[in-house]
């Protein structure tokens, strides 16, 4: 059974590389490489893989996946300046390499819960109409 829940988060980040010239940055990111940065409400929304609990009825129950994800991945992006994070550090904070850093976190925190289940997608919505999405089987 899969089930998914939904989390959001506000945080702000710069798209920019160092190792390209600024007439670089500015043509590929256009306004997401001004200074100082610019801010998004994210949407993450994990899917989880895992048997039925005959006795509850669930794979988890909800508001412990949302605990073990404000945990991990919550409190760690929301309102911060994600170019500063120790995640993000040396990669730019693209939807695109955020969604495998959050599916690595997110894969860590459920095997030192110990949880019945598995990570099996990852999808990061940065605008309402934008998103990257990770599969991971």
């Amino acid at each position: 059974m899969e089930i998914s829940k939904e989390f959001v988060f506000d945080s702000s980040h710069r798209l920019h590389n160092p190792n390209k010239s600024d007439e670089w940055n500015k043509e590929t990111f256009g306004k997401c490489n001004n200074l100082p940065s610019h801010g998004h409400r994210w949407k993450l929304i994990i899917t989880i893989e895992g048997e039925v609990d005959i006795a509850s009825g669930f794979v988890v129950n909800f508001s412990e996946l949302k605990e073990i994800v404000n945990d991990l991945v919550i409190e760690r992006f929301d309102h911060n300046f994600l170019n500063d994070t120790p995640e993000m550090k040396g990669a730019i904070p693209t939807c695109e390499n955020m969604v495998p850093i959050i599916a690595g976190i997110l894969v860590w925190g459920f095997e030192q819960n110990n949880t019945p289940y598995t990570l099996k997608k990852v999808k990061l919505y940065e605008t309402p109409t934008s998103y990257a999405t990770l599969r991971l089987y």
